[in-house]
């Protein structure tokens, strides 16, 4: 079971990554951070990604930024049960750390995070 949950998210990832705003590019050699969150309220969902937009890449770690929600081009296989998905780069683990631990990343985290149903969260290096 846990082996089929994940098979969605990864392709989530994988859409997630294609569908974000050109204006912010994903590097292929850094740490990648991907968070796929699913709202407890729809109606959030523009609020979360305005206060992520907004506040992640004031963060000074913060190397590459994207923010965006699922797109449907009907193919069966990707996984749309999400509302909002977020990549965030950092040159190493250090800054990925630093991040974590940066008072706005906390700001926003205590906002959210009682707002979600659930989060995906994926971090991978090149």
């Amino acid at each position: 079971m846990a082996q089929m949950m994940r098979v969605p998210a990864i392709a989530a990832v994988a859409m997630t990554a294609a569908a974000l705003p050109a204006c912010h590019s994903v590097s292929k050699s850094r740490l990648q951070h991907v968070v796929l969150v699913d709202v407890a309220d729809d109606a959030e969902i523009p609020a979360m990604r305005a206060d992520s937009d907004r506040l992640l890449p004031t963060i000074p770690q913060v190397k590459g930024y994207a923010c965006g929600t699922p797109v449907d081009i009907g193919r069966a296989n990707v996984a749309r049960d999400y509302d909002v998905g977020i990549i965030v780069e950092f040159d190493s683990v250090e800054d990925y750390k630093a991040y974590l631990e940066h008072p706005v990343h906390q700001q926003l985290v205590q906002a959210w995070r009682p707002k979600w149903k659930r989060a995906y969260i994926v971090d991978f290096a090149p």
